[in-house]
């Protein structure tokens, strides 16, 4: 019979294992009762294991790091392994999680280093990134030799994924493409025009071989990312070629002297290292499609003089105001990646009214709902043309307040030509009238709309 026992102000249950033995463990509880009832599960959960209707627990000793450690040596993907273990590294490889025991990882102990990464103002996606590996390493420990076997229930399973906001994506107008390309490099030209009429991946280019492309047909076949063997959604499909790309994919295709149509200059794979969101941000920077640009006095830089840096949104020249040295012009790029591209084909497409199972085909979507959820806000600015349609309604004062309704409209633009200014001819302001039932024209300089009530000058004293 399990039993509870209270020490130093801290709850300890007493109960059977599975293997017989009475075994104390420490509780998070407040009460008795929360105790009791924690002890009654546990013994409940050996008995279980002890019939063979639950999995044993894990006997082994070995570390969550030794664990961690095994799992990228043997059973990680060799290309991905310097990633999952840069993500590793910090938390668990070099933090207090990994000198556990596998067998002594919970839920809580998981949340709590889950938090601290949240505490440290680590987005959402890097911590479920490292939620999800760690899932992944005790389910291939469950079938790992000895002695990183683990047996048991997968602590992370009971660990709950953060929530990701959704962002709306930075994407190109129409007109900005026209303006980007003629300052890409021609070395990057081809992969560019590709990823902006088809959508495809970074990898996906770099992966694409001459007989995936039936320039007869007008289809690519995208089935491989760099020298993979499948694409990110595990499955191969044919997207279309669009007539402006067909000439950019046939220049390529000639002058490539290798199978691959956009290879590096000695014709091998261009690797994952290859960046070419550098080119995009510098081909942005000359092209003007910039948030600002900062300006920068070499002089006051050099003497460490503060402030030597101003921001502003032109490119105009412009003088240090402490030594009257020019300042120097520094684009500030918009913030886009490569990967900006491929959002920028879907909101092309669905601003040309193009439907949303098509793009979803194009994008290579399995599920619909993910093209919606990533898009959607473009199927709303579509309805602006609709609500437009609705009649234009006129609101009356109302009886018990208003004897009769004002001359005036109620509602009228801030800077309505029937408003003239002042005598000074200097702009006015709104103002809101009991008395008038609306707004009226106030001609003070401020810009502010006084509450409902009677004016300042009737009030006492």
């Amino acid at each position: 019979m399990a039993s509870v026992f209270r020490k130093k102000g801290t709850w300890y249950v007493r109960f059977k294992d599975w293997t017989g033995a009475f075994k104390k463990q420490v509780t998070r509880a407040l009460t008795k009762t929360e105790a009791q009832r924690l002890a009654d599960d546990l013994e409940r959960r050996a008995e279980r294991q002890r019939l063979g209707m639950e999995e044993l627990p894990s006997e082994s000793k070995t570390k969550l790091t030794e664990l961690c450690e095994w799992w990228l040596k043997n059973r990680c993907n060799p290309r991905r392994e310097h990633l999952e273990r840069a993500r590793l590294k910090r938390y668990v490889l070099n933090g207090p999680l990994g000198k556990l025991q596998v067998r002594q990882v919970t839920p809580e102990v998981v949340e709590d280093t889950l938090r601290q990464m949240e505490r440290d103002e680590l987005s959402p996606s890097t911590i479920n990134g490292l939620r999800s590996l760690l899932r992944t390493i005790y389910t291939t420990a469950r079938k790992a030799p000895e002695p990183y076997r683990f047996r048991g229930m997968n602590p992370i399973l009971d660990v709950q994924s953060w929530a990701v906001p959704k962002k709306v994506q930075e994407t190109l107008r129409a007109e900005e493409v026209n303006v980007l390309l003629p300052y890409v490099p021609d070395y990057w030209l081809g992969v560019f025009v590709t990823a902006l009429y088809t959508g495809m991946r970074k990898g996906e280019i770099f992966g694409l071989r001459k007989r995936d492309v039936d320039l007869n047909a007008n289809l690519i076949v995208v089935s491989r990312s760099y020298d993979q063997e499948t694409t990110k959604g595990k499955h191969a499909d044919a997207i279309p070629i669009a007539p402006p790309l067909k000439p950019f994919l046939e220049a390529a295709m000639a002058a490539s002297p290798s199978e691959l149509v956009f290879p590096d200059p000695e014709g091998k794979m261009r690797l994952k290292e290859a960046d070419p969101e550098k080119v995009l941000r510098r081909a942005m920077g000359r092209a003007g499609l910039v948030e600002g640009y900062e300006f920068v006095c070499r002089r006051c830089k050099a003497r460490r003089q503060e402030p030597h840096t101003w921001r502003f949104p032109d490119c105009e020249e412009r003088f240090c105001p402490t030594c009257e040295m020019r300042l120097w012009p520094k684009a500030i790029p918009r913030q886009m990646k490569f990967h900006s591209l491929r959002h920028t084909v879907a909101t092309l497409l669905l601003r040309a009214k193009v439907p949303m199972q098509h793009v979803q085909r194009i994008l290579r979507h399995t599920d619909i709902k993910l093209t919606v959820d990533t898009y959607g806000h473009l199927v709303v600015e579509d309805l602006h043309d609709s609500v437009g349609t609705l009649p234009q309604l006129e609101i009356l004062p109302s009886t018990a307040s208003h004897a009769a309704p004002p001359a005036t409209p109620r509602f009228v633009p801030l800077m309505s030509p029937a408003f003239g200014a002042g005598k000074d001819e200097t702009p006015g302001a709104l103002d809101f009238s009991k008395d008038s039932g609306g707004f009226y024209w106030s001609g003070r300089q401020d810009l502010n709309l006084r509450p409902l009530g009677p004016e300042p000058s009737a009030l006492p004293g």
